[in-house]
């Protein structure tokens, strides 16, 4: 096995200290997929089929909305807006400044399971991802939200496994990339409605992707992290510029991680951050160079099983967790007043908690420096 380099670097960021946590209902086996910061709290979607809103100074109930039939794969937060995607077909958008109610402002509706989507930074292109359908196609449906009627376009061909997901250019409106389980990511150009002229540039990664998205100062690059726990970087135009394997690997080099929860971008810095997590709840944040890596901090003590979702914002210092425990947790770069309570064990979920992990050693070799264009 080769170790994939790991230095330790904890003036990078900011140290995240737990602040509170909710605890689960005694016997209740529902868990949480994500968790997010809206305008009006933090939002979390359930394995209940659920978005529920809490204080996030307290994390005390303010609510919930219930609309999905299935699964609900992704939640986004924009101005005085929630949007929720699920596997029932659907994407609702609930206007946060009304009262929280059964019934979202708009709804965007497919005949397929949705399991990614995005915005575009000027609000004016929806995109979903598809779940494979009967007939082998992996659908990627475009919207114009002002209209809200039929998609604009529905690219169907260049994918041939279920599109996994989603992410609009964060400055260049009618730009996206999307991920599949085939292995591939897509680059394209939307103000084009046929799908050869769209399709910019495609990359292949050899894994089924499980998220991908932009980085760097003009967003040029792409990260791309698998089922199987790897971790790549290419160009936007799709040249590889490095390949991780399998950062379950950096165990080797003292820092156990069992899966990978996502990467984050910090412009202002202008670095990415990987975060990984293991069965038993610890969040591990790593600065990602070019063949290296830089462990940055553990937030421990959130969270007893599978950490789901992270998000968090180091200009603002605060991060919130979601996990199979069913826990939400509220972090934040202040030390809190008090310790936060005892973490009680929550009873596991009926829901198996592990991924299928294989025993692929691939890493790739580097020196320590940081990655180049940042």
């Amino acid at each position: 096995m080769t170790r994939i380099p790991v230095s330790q670097a904890p003036a990078l960021l900011p140290k995240f200290n737990l602040h509170v946590r909710t605890n689960p209902q005694p016997g209740s086996d529902t868990y949480v997929y994500d968790a997010i910061n809206t305008d009006i709290g933090i939002a979390a979607s359930t394995s209940d089929v659920c978005v529920k809103f809490f204080e996030p100074s307290t994390l005390q109930s303010k609510g919930q909305l219930k609309y999905h039939k299935d699964q609900i794969t992704e939640i986004k937060a924009r101005s005085n807006s929630l949007l929720s995607a699920s596997k029932d077909g659907q994407i609702a958008i609930w206007d946060l400044r009304q009262a929280l109610s059964a019934t979202p402002a708009l709804t965007f509706k497919t005949k397929d399971p949705v399991l990614s989507f995005d915005m575009s930074i000027d609000d004016t292109m929806l995109v979903s991802g598809s779940a494979l359908d009967k007939n082998c196609c992996a659908k990627i449906n475009l919207w114009d939200p002002r209209t809200v009627a039929q998609p604009i376009a529905v690219f169907e061909n260049s994918h041939s496994e279920d599109v996994s997901q989603i992410r609009c250019h964060p400055s260049i409106s009618h730009q996206f990339l999307s991920g599949s389980s085939d292995g591939l990511l897509c680059t394209f150009d939307a103000s084009q409605t046929d799908e050869d002229e769209a399709l910019l540039y495609v990359a292949n990664t050899g894994a089924s992707i499980s998220g991908c998205g932009y980085f760097g100062p003009s967003a040029q690059y792409i990260y791309a992290h698998s089922d199987m726990e790897t971790l790549q970087l290419w160009t936007n135009e799709a040249t590889q510029l490095a390949d991780f394997g399998d950062v379950r690997d950096l165990a080797e080099s003292g820092v156990p991680i069992d899966y990978i929860i996502g990467c984050k971008y910090d412009s202002q810095k202008e670095s990415l951050y990987l975060a990984a997590g293991t069965n038993e709840g610890d969040i591990h944040l790593l600065h990602v160079g070019a063949g290296s890596f830089e462990h940055v901090q553990a937030l421990q003590s959130g969270h007893s099983g599978v950490v789901r979702g992270l998000n968090w914002d180091l200009g603002q210092g605060w991060a919130v967790s979601g996990a199979e425990d069913g826990r939400v947790s509220w972090w934040a770069t202040t030390v809190p007043s008090q310790p936060p309570s005892p973490l009680v064990q929550a009873i596991s979920p009926t829901a198996s908690s592990q991924k299928d992990k294989s025993a692929s050693s691939r890493a790739s070799n580097g020196n320590s420096r940081r990655f180049a264009p940042y």
